[in-house]
């Protein structure tokens, strides 16, 4: 779910594991030199989530990594089948009072889907449309709420030995 903390957990579990770090969100945003309220608003949310897709399809078959997905790549079936055949996936659960409070001090790294409704009710749809989704694809779940990134990544460690 966006605001979970997806992207730092990735970086320092990375490190940790000693694996390399793949932010989809990141990449896309930097093949395409846009940020994503850009692409969401010159693609669209459809056109982003297939190349999202490609991108994830084609990276995951690959060595070893530590990927840091957008929230909403679990919204199509082939990737989920693909997140349960390669490697461990791991839920990052977060309160909504927490994702909201994360998302509207987060005042650089804008999510559309948030920025055009910034409300908690938006936060809960979001997440009551996805939960299915994102506890069909959970190898584990980690709740994050009131965790530092270090502690929260050890616990993900200790889950995979």
């Amino acid at each position: 779910m966006m605001g979970s903390g997806k992207s730092s957990v990735g970086i320092t579990l990375s490190q940790k594991l000693n694996l390399p770090h793949i932010d989809t969100d990141e990449d896309l945003m930097d093949i395409l030199n846009l940020d994503m309220t850009q692409i969401f608003e010159d693609f669209s949310e459809k056109r982003f989530r297939a190349l999202e897709s490609t991108y994830f399809l084609k990276h995951i078959k690959n060595d070893q990594n530590v990927y840091s997905t957008g929230g909403g790549i679990i919204l199509n079936s082939k990737n989920r089948a693909m997140m349960n055949e390669f490697g461990k996936t791991i839920l990052l659960k977060s309160s909504i009072s927490n994702l909201y409070s994360r998302l509207k001090n987060d005042t650089k790294n804008i999510r559309p889907l948030f920025q055009k409704n910034n409300t908690k009710k938006n936060l809960q749809k979001i997440w009551n449309d996805r939960k299915v989704y994102y506890k069909e694809c959970a190898d584990y779940i980690i709740k994050v709420d009131n965790k530092s990134i270090n502690k929260i990544s050890n616990e993900i460690i200790k889950k995979l030995n």
